[in-house]
């Protein structure tokens, strides 16, 4: 089950967040994953909808910061701190063919 983390940010930010990924209580290495964030406008939204939905993976707006200790940090794209709003997101890793989601949450973005 995905733990629930949700964020508060303010408009026109450029945050970088840290999130750690744990299992059982302790953290997950990260060494052979493959590790995605997706943030869209709600829920309902398909993760591969044309518009509106941004996906971040190791390399272009996500980082594994620390793979033995389950570290990962992202990088919250400008259009989605634009305007004040809210966004779902979600963390999903995949390890030897099994995906999870790990973390998911809010975006709350509030007027500058």
């Amino acid at each position: 089950m995905a733990s629930t983390v949700s964020l508060t940010l303010v408009e026109d930010d450029t945050p970088l967040r840290t999130w750690q990924i744990t299992q059982a209580g302790s953290p997950l290495n990260l060494s052979a994953a493959t590790v995605v964030m997706v943030i869209k406008a709600s829920q309902h939204v398909e993760d591969d909808a044309v518009t509106g939905v941004y996906t971040l993976t190791v390399g272009t707006g996500l980082t594994l910061v620390d793979t033995s200790l389950g570290k990962v940090q992202a990088e919250i794209p400008a259009d989605v701190t634009a305007s004040p709003g809210t966004w779902f997101y979600k963390i999903r890793v995949t390890i030897t063919g099994n995906t999870e989601t790990a973390i998911d949450g809010w975006i709350s973005i509030s007027d500058a």
